[in-house]
């Protein structure tokens, strides 16, 4: 964790010192190829598991779940808050 914060901490400072404009133009095409770069070694990561198929069907029913209650959930909330709100 330390090191990642050590890397923040350097960037910080970098920024700070160097105040160019050439550093802002480098960076707006920077910042995407890194965060594609790091995606697809994210991506090698994941598809390297083994139990890939059996995770990936679990995360599935998982998420029908908690998104099924999540719409049950705030019909009836909202149906009380109605009751409620129209008493008054």
């Amino acid at each position: 964790m330390f090191k990642y914060l050590f890397f923040l901490i350097i960037g910080i400072i970098t920024g700070y010192m160097v105040k160019e404009r050439n550093i802002i133009k480098i960076q707006k095409y920077l910042l995407p190829f890194s965060v594609l770069v790091l995606l697809f070694f994210m991506g090698v990561g994941i598809g390297k598991d083994p139990n890939l198929k059996q995770k990936i069907v679990m995360f599935g029913y998982s998420s029908l779940i908690i998104s099924l209650l999540a719409v049950f959930f705030s019909i009836v909330v909202v149906g009380i808050m109605m009751r409620v709100l129209r008493k008054k």
